[in-house]
């Protein structure tokens, strides 16, 4: 069986940002305020990921557009990529859902999201859900979150 490794966007791969400018690398501009920055290390870590032998899911809060496009210009090679629309709202926030199929296609869910706390449905397949939890990124340069993130994933899975 696979594995299946579920990415998320904002403050684990990206940040976005209304200020004038941060220390981390540019990404590109998403409207007049919106800046993308991208991650310290994120291209490593991404070449990481598209080369090894899972399913790929980037899972976001964010809308449709603004993801396909990170995913294009971070050149994600992803199986789907689920965005706001497939979350489930509740009190004005977003919920990512755990998809039943997904506990039984895949052997290892590894679910790579600094907000473990916004997903629901994931009690029955526990034992098959690994949640690495990075540290938030919030534009800084110095980050070096993702290498630590590439060489767990190498030694312990």
């Amino acid at each position: 069986m696979k594995s299946l490794y579920i990415l998320d966007l904002d403050h684990t791969l990206i940040y976005g940002s209304y200020a004038i400018s941060e220390e981390a690398n540019l990404l590109f501009k998403y409207s007049k305020y919106l800046k993308v920055y991208e991650r310290p290390n994120v291209r490593e870590f991404i070449d990481y990921i598209n080369n090894i032998n899972a399913d790929v899911i980037v899972y976001t809060t964010a809308k449709e557009v603004y993801a396909l496009q990170i995913c294009l210009l971070l050149k994600i090679k992803t199986t789907n990529i689920l965005t706001r629309k497939n979350c489930i709202s509740k009190n004005d926030k977003y919920y990512k859902n755990l998809l039943p199929e997904w506990g039984m296609i895949y052997e290892t869910i590894f679910i790579i999201d600094d907000s473990p706390n916004i997903w629901m449905n994931t009690e029955n397949f526990k034992s098959k859900i690994k949640f690495i939890v990075p540290k938030e990124f919030r534009g800084e340069s110095k980050d070096r979150e993702l290498l630590k993130l590439v060489l767990e994933l190498k030694t312990c899975y």
